[in-house]
């Protein structure tokens, strides 16, 4: 039941007790000129949507309504935070992305659920979460191995990578290996965004 699950994911170091950013629009710094990662992660749980998997009674299969809205079989709806939408959808549909890799690096103990929830948000024409993303590491464990797993299956340098997750402590795990990491403690906002790039592009001028 949800109160087992949450007395579990406590145990494993997740949260959800933070006050969450409200979705929003943003207006984005211009980034023109700016280095720009290779590669942008994300966490899913308490990063980009809400509530976490763990906090949900009915989990898969997951149902969209007319409004784009997404439910799980319980009738509990997830919404995406703060600018998540509107981030993910730039990364997308701008062309100056064109050459940046979207990754999810999620330690979630439901990868059974976060696969078809990510399949259910819809961006733009068919474009879905789980379409517009190359990476996908989804399952319990240290973010480091996530993150030695896309290395090896992009290429991609750690130095060249962006990362955003909600706890401060897969930041500092991951920091090490040279990742740009940000900690959003609300969720995907406007200044967590500008922030990501502006500290990314300051790295690799550096």
């Amino acid at each position: 039941n949800k109160a087992a699950r949450r007395a579990v994911s406590r145990c494993s170091g997740t949260s959800g007790t933070t006050k969450l950013a409200k979705p929003s629009r943003p207006g984005w710094a211009k980034s023109a000129g700016m280095s720009k990662p290779k590669l942008i992660a994300f966490d899913l749980d308490g990063t980009l949507w809400h509530p976490e998997m763990y906090q949900l009674d009915g989990g898969a299969p997951f149902r969209v309504d007319a409004k784009g809205n997404v439910f799980d079989s319980a009738n509990e709806r997830i919404d995406l935070i703060g600018a998540s939408r509107a981030i993910l959808t730039q990364l997308a549909t701008d062309p100056q992305w064109k050459g940046t890799h979207v990754a999810y690096v999620s330690r979630t103990e439901y990868p059974e659920w976060a696969i078809p929830c990510l399949q259910a948000f819809k961006l733009a024409p068919n474009v879905t979460m789980f379409s517009m993303s190359e990476y996908r590491e989804i399952y319990p464990g240290s973010k480091t191995t996530h993150f030695k797993q896309i290395h090896r299956a992009s290429g991609v340098a750690y130095e060249d990578m962006l990362f955003f997750d909600n706890e401060r402590w897969n930041c500092t795990d991951c920091a090490p290996l040279g990742i740009t990491c940000i900690y959003t403690p609300r969720g995907m906002t406007e200044a967590a965004w500008n922030e990501g790039l502006a500290q990314f592009a300051k790295k690799r001028a550096s």
